[in-house]
């Protein structure tokens, strides 16, 4: 999945828990104490928003972070082990 798409599937969530709240968006931007532009370029996929202004658009949105995450996909452990033991055998540690 490319950095595109994660952002857009996210996105898709915020929107999706919006309308379900009921809210639009700049009564969620307001709540979140965040401009109704930034709550429209998280929406459209558009905006790589930080981490804080992720947090407060979830809990004005009164739903776990973890929600809007949704739909993606889970880390490749084989390609991460593989990755570290590559790494390990690189950086043998120093013995005492």
């Amino acid at each position: 999945m490319t950095e595109r798409q994660i952002l857009r599937r996210i996105g898709e969530n915020v929107k999706t828990a919006r309308l379900k709240a009921n809210l639009t968006q700049e009564c969620l931007a307001e709540l979140a104490g965040v401009h109704w532009q930034t709550v429209s370029y998280v929406e459209n996929g558009k905006y790589l928003c930080s981490i804080i202004t992720f947090f407060k658009i979830s809990q004005a949105l009164a739903t776990s972070p973890n929600r809007l995450l949704e739909g993606l996909p889970e880390a490749d452990n084989r390609r991460l082990e593989k990755i570290k033991k590559s790494l390990a055998r690189k950086r043998k540690p120093k013995s005492a």
